[in-house]
């Protein structure tokens, strides 16, 4: 993200070093979603990520079928 307001008004970090986060190509593969930081560059933001997975409840897939109603 180029825009600094679209960082800002996303809520999220920013941050001056990357500390304990990982680029987005040091974590990829393993399935897993991760929270997200910003690292302020000369040239824009770039997302970071956490070490802590984040859990995402996902709601069961429901295969009722349901008859036409008669009327």
């Amino acid at each position: 993200m180029d825009n600094e307001l679209t960082v800002i008004g996303s809520e999220l970090p920013v941050l001056q070093t990357k500390g304990t986060y990982k680029y987005l190509k040091e974590i990829t593969g393993n399935g897993a979603y991760y929270q997200v930081a910003w690292q302020k560059l000369a040239d824009g933001y770039i997302a970071l990520y956490g070490t802590t997975p984040i859990q995402i409840n996902v709601a069961p897939i429901l295969n009722d079928i349901f008859e036409d109603e008669e009327g």
